[in-house]
This record gives structure tokens, sequence and C-alpha cells, in this order.
């Protein structure tokens, strides 16, 4: 008996991890009713499994435990064992090398589609013309280069074609999208405080040490001891916080939250949402800030700032100038009306361009096209 064709989705990380993850669940569960009508098994591995998601379970996802982010011999050729065993033929991978010679022995397996998702987050150097003129070639051999590129943002989808030197064709914006019902916020304090909040990792990538020296410039250079800053995240660096904002003075205006599971509520008890990040992809937080109503405050990284329109349903400083971004918040500090306007006008660019919806729309667009 024939083995039924198959489709493999990669994820990076043990099965078990959270947030931006979540979202990869979502389409690799829209990718299984794509194959579904095509008479296709989709699998899904992990480098490690400590719990199975149950939506993949629900939509028919094969779950085991199989690492493909390593590249040395031994590894690929596990790999290549999976790929004709299953007789997988379409590859889905997350952040992953637009061209590899993986790919040939892929292929050699029996693969026949190569997509690789971009979302890893920043902004990255142009080539010099020697290894341009080599990445526009290697980006255009059939056998080693991906079938396909899904950008999570007009940026990378830029970057795709600027930096990595994909061909225009191959690439497809599949933006970042989020749920836009409303949760049920807790409702704010009418106390006199504006609350400031970022959403993120406790790491120096996220920018939290540059944050909070803002926050000091906000109390001691502009007297505003009306604001709280409030910080909804775990990580590394979260100790190291706590010692900066000490030696900053500023404990009694901050409040390190560590790691929520509804962040969505919390944020309805926010006025401002600041995102410091030193570079994204598409930021899921950022998203979230418009779908609650927030004014947004992100500097001018084309990485950080590509769904925000500067005045409009954002604000944006230039990016490690800790007056620059001092002045923004002060300007949405003093007016209710001006968090109010930007606030609304995120929330509604959410509700047309990033919801989970149009988010779906986009990647079953795209995958029809490749396929």
């Amino acid at each position: 008996m024939l083995r039924k064709a198959g489709v493999l989705a990669v994820g990076n990380f043990d099965s078990n991890t959270g947030y931006a993850w979540k979202l990869m669940e979502r389409l690799w569960c829209e990718l299984s009713v794509f194959f579904q009508a095509k008479a296709y098994q989709t699998y899904v591995v992990f480098p490690t499994v400590s719990e199975i998601p149950e939506c993949l379970t629900e939509h028919n996802c094969i779950v085991e435990q199989e690492d493909f982010t390593a590249r040395s011999l031994g590894p690929v050729i596990r790999q290549a064992r999976y790929l004709r065993k299953r007789s997988i033929k379409v590859l889905y991978l997350t952040d992953q090398e637009t061209s590899s010679f993986r790919y040939l022995v892929f292929r050699l397996c029996g693969v026949r589609k190569i997509i690789v998702h971009d979302h890893t987050p920043g902004v990255r150097t142009p080539p010099g013309s020697v290894k341009r003129l080599l990445k526009l070639i290697i980006n255009r051999l059939p056998l080693i280069s991906c079938s396909a590129c899904f950008a999570v943002s007009p940026y990378v989808k830029r970057r795709l074609i600027e930096i990595n030197c994909v061909p225009p064709s191959k690439v497809y914006c599949v933006t970042n999208g989020i749920d836009v019902t409303d949760a049920k916020p807790e409702a704010r304090k009418e106390d006199g405080t504006v609350r400031i909040v970022t959403v993120g990792r406790a790491s120096y990538y996220k920018g939290i040490d540059f944050s909070l020296k803002v926050i000091r410039a906000l109390v001691f250079e502009h007297g505003r001891r009306d604001v709280q800053y409030a910080l909804f995240g775990g990580g590394p660096d979260l100790e190291a916080f706590k010692l900066l904002a000490k030696d900053l003075e500023i404990e009694p205006f901050v409040i390190f939250h560590g790691p929520v599971d509804n962040v969505a509520e919390k944020l309805g008890t926010s006025d401002i949402a600041f995102h410091p990040s030193k570079g994204e992809a598409m930021s899921l937080a950022i998203l979230e800030y418009m779908r609650a109503g927030l004014p947004v405050v992100a500097s001018d990284n084309p990485s950080v700032s590509s769904a925000l329109t500067d005045g409009e349903d954002g604000l944006i400083y230039r990016e490690g100038s800790e007056s620059s971004a001092t002045e923004v918040l002060v300007r949405l500090i003093q007016s209710e009306s001006l968090r109010d306007r930007i606030g609304q006008s995120a929330r509604a660019k959410v509700e047309g361009e990033f919801s989970s919806s149009a988010m779906v729309k986009r990647f079953i667009g795209a995958l029809d096209d490749v396929i």
C-alpha cells in the first residue's frame, strides 16, 4: 500500500514554547486544512516534544520529534530519512536559510516545494558587490534555493529581496495578524496617573534598559511624577533591570509584573504603549497595543515600526535617542485627546489590516499560488 503524500511543518524550539510560536501553530493548522483537500497528511516536528499542542491534534497533524535545525552530516542524514519515510512533498520551514545544499538533499528525497517563512528580527547590512552577485546566483539555482519565501511584514519582504537577493517573484508578504475580538479589559483607574506599558521579553535586545532611562528623564527632568511604567514579561535580564531601576531612583514609578497570561486584559488599564525594541520582524506586542486602542511609541527603526504611521496610529522617535523618546511621551502624557485619537486609529488599523482572518487569507493565497 502506498503511503499518503505528506507536508512537513518544522518547529525550531520545544513544542511547548509559547507566544510567537502560538501564531505559527495557527498557520500550521491552516496548512493542514489546505492540504487535506489535496489528500496530503500534515506532519509537524520539533527538536524536542514536551507537550503536544492541542490545536495541532484537533487539525489532524501528526506531531513528532525530529531536529531540522541541525546542519551537520549526521542530522541531515536523519532528516533525509524522515522525509523519505513519510513521503514528504512540501516542506514548510520557519526562519531558515533561503538557500542551502541541504535543500538539494531534501529534493533528492522527493520534496517538490520548500517554503521558508521569515520572522527573523532586525536590520541587515547590505552585501557588497561580490557577495551580492553570489547571493543573486545562489538564490536562483533551482535545486539549492527555496521555492518561495513568506515574509512576515513588508519590511521583511524588502529585506529578503534587497539583502538576501531572493528573486521578487519568489517572495510573498504574509503579515502577522491577531484575533481582534474584544477581550474583557480591566478598568482604567481614574487617579490622575498616566500608565505607560511595555510588553516584551526582559532582555537588553528588547530595549528595556533604554525605557527605564527614558522614564527617569520623564520623572526628574520633566517633573512627570504622575507616570507609572509597567513591564509585562519575564526574561534573562529581569533582575538586572530591577537593579537598574533602583540605581536610577525610579523604583516608585516602575512595576515589573513578570510573565502574565492575560496581557490583553492588562493592557486595558494602560494609557500609552512604549516599545523600545532594537529590532523586530513584525511585532505581535505592537499589534496587541493597537488592538487595545493604545497610542504606540516606537523608534524609527524600520523593522520595529513597520506597522505604524507616524502621527496617525503611532508616534515615532529617533532610534537610540532618549531625548527624542522622552519628548514624544511628554506630548502624549500632556494630551488625553491625542492619546484617544491615535489609539482609536490604531484599533481601526488592526481591524482592517492585521486581523487573524486577514493573515490567514494572505497565507492561503500565497500557498495556493506556490503549490
